[in-house]
């Protein structure tokens, strides 16, 4: 009996779900539309904010934007245990000419819906 006690009594359950990056605005219903050969720079950090990086490919600026969302858990048992993780990554990058104009964009197949932030 003190065994089985001891045995339920050093187990333990947990779950967890967090988010980090930027916040994922390009999934919100309210961004407005990004067109090739129109939109700025500009207009991309007003609508979005400040992106995750910059980078520059040829001389030409990538705004990258990365938002992620991990949720798992598990069962922690004197003899057994077992964890759960799932990591998903929602992601929005734009490419644009010398002139700070959008060439092309792309946003991540597997999105995380915008749910905005409390405050």
């Amino acid at each position: 009996m003190v065994l089985l006690s001891a045995m339920f009594g050093l187990s333990a359950c947990a779950s967890y779900e967090r988010s980090s990056g930027v916040e994922n605005t390009w999934r919100s219903k309210d961004v407005p539309t990004f067109e090739k050969g129109v939109t700025t720079q500009a207009d991309v950090i007003k609508a979005l904010g400040p992106p995750s990086q910059i980078i520059t490919l040829q001389d030409k600026p990538v705004f990258y934007y990365l938002h992620e969302h991990r949720e798992g858990g598990g069962v922690f048992l004197l003899v057994f245990n077992y964890a759960k993780d799932k990591a998903v990554y929602d992601r929005a990058v734009f490419f644009f000419d010398a002139d700070g104009v959008i060439e092309d964009f792309s946003l991540s197949k597997e999105g995380v819906p915008y749910e905005p932030e409390s405050e």
